[in-house]
């Protein structure tokens, strides 16, 4: 079968004049407002904008330099980063947070131009270090000023700056207080019935109940979490068991059975290094259950084949029937998606293996900017190979 990345629809979500939403410590809430051309920015106090962001008559050049010829090159209008409670001091984490406002507003922009108001901010020098040494914004070669950058959406949703408390990705590791680097290179094997390959290391798991991601859901207004199943906690247990249990889930996962099979399989999972399975919780309800999975000693990577060291692969049910729909099924998807990209910057494509006569296999390449490659042979079934790559994911996955 030949690539097939078409028929994605696209959408977007619109933010309200006023709009409020809470950050992933599912804790924090931060409120928005806009009115020509003025956002501004409440953190704390949700009434009283702290930050805005107004649109300045300086123009920025967009389209990347030295690549796109000046007759066709786009610039556009500034927005001027100012304190509005004046005398306040302004952290780094608010920086992010008004960030991550300002980027729902604008989801259909690349890049958008910025000026730091260095006489509102107190401590311009170490935000203007924050906004460029963390990647969120880097200097354009027609910048008049050290106070003129381009902020970059896709470092925003690749976790550039984010504040630990804040990141999507709840339980880190390595923790970001202990090293700021990827986990490192150590090779390791792994052989079993499908399985013959050598592999990095991979790292120790969160401990079971701990929260993996977390992010507001714009669409539905809720907040999607995923935490690391529990074998030992009831309602874990239950829902698992009577998820796998049922019809619907049971034609695609083929796991239904007695309690102990369920436990049998649970602990299997929690002793592989290469799988972290969690349920699914919207607004603090189990909603379904979920994998991440490091490819390259997976079976899926035995009969695929080409899979890098640092790829991975995701699996899915919704056990909840009040939980499925279009938009939640999208907001689901996508963050599995972007957990997998997060947790290992070196990743550079997540794979999924559903049977490819099911339904999902249209929804994915239709809700989601991925491919399906082509059709497979595996011992239980006909999949289908379905390809999300970075760099299409942070350019067009709708993360808002």
């Amino acid at each position: 079968m030949t690539t097939k990345a078409s028929g994605y629809l696209h959408e977007t979500f619109v933010a309200p004049s006023d709009h409020t939403f809470t950050l992933p410590d599912n804790i924090t809430y931060v409120r928005s407002t806009e009115a020509e051309g003025l956002v501004q920015i409440y953190l704390r106090d949700l009434t009283a904008p702290f930050i805005s962001l107004e649109r300045h008559s300086r123009c920025l050049r967009t389209s990347p330099h030295g690549l796109v010829n000046d007759d066709r090159a786009v610039s556009s209008p500034a927005f001027l980063l100012k304190v509005v409670a004046t005398g306040s001091e302004v952290s780094l984490s608010d920086v992010w947070a008004t960030i991550y406002a300002f980027w729902i507003r604008r989801s259909e922009q690349d890049v958008v131009p910025l000026i730091l108001d260095s006489d509102s901010f107190m401590n311009a020098d170490e935000i203007l270090a924050y906004l460029t040494s963390t990647g969120l914004a880097f200097y354009p070669p027609d910048a008049k000023t050290r106070f003129e950058l381009l902020l970059v959406r896709a470092s925003f949703w690749q976790g550039a700056g984010a504040p630990t408390d804040s990141h999507w990705l709840q339980s880190i590791i390595p923790h970001p207080s202990v090293s700021g680097t990827p986990f490192p290179l150590v090779q390791s094997f792994t052989r079993g019935e499908h399985v013959l390959t050598t592999h990095p290391l991979r790292p120790p798991k969160p401990a079971p109940g701990s929260v993996i991601y977390s992010r507001f859901i714009f669409t539905v207004k809720e907040h999607l979490r995923f935490i690391h199943i529990d074998a030992d906690n009831p309602a874990h247990f239950e829902a698992y068991a009577r998820w796998q249990n049922s019809d619907r889930v049971n034609v695609g996962w083929k796991e239904r059975g007695p309690d102990a099979k369920h436990r049998k399989y649970l602990a299997d999972h929690l002793a592989d290094p290469h799988t972290l399975g969690f349920v699914i919780e919207w607004n603090g309800e189990l909603a379904g259950y979920g994998e991440l999975c490091w490819v390259k000693e997976d079976p899926m990577g035995t009969y695929v084949g080409g899979l890098g060291n640092y790829d991975q692969s995701t699996h899915l049910l919704i056990g909840e029937e009040k939980f499925r729909g279009r938009h939640r099924f999208t907001a689901i998807v996508t963050s599995l998606r972007h957990a997998c990209f997060l947790r290992d910057p070196r990743t550079e494509i997540v794979v999924a293996e559903p049977r490819a006569d099911l339904p999902i296999v249209q929804q994915l390449i239709a809700y989601l900017p991925e491919e399906l490659n082509r059709e497979f042979e595996l011992p239980h079934k006909r999949a289908a190979y379905v390809v999300m790559r970075r760099e299409r994911f942070f350019q067009a996955a709708m993360l808002n």
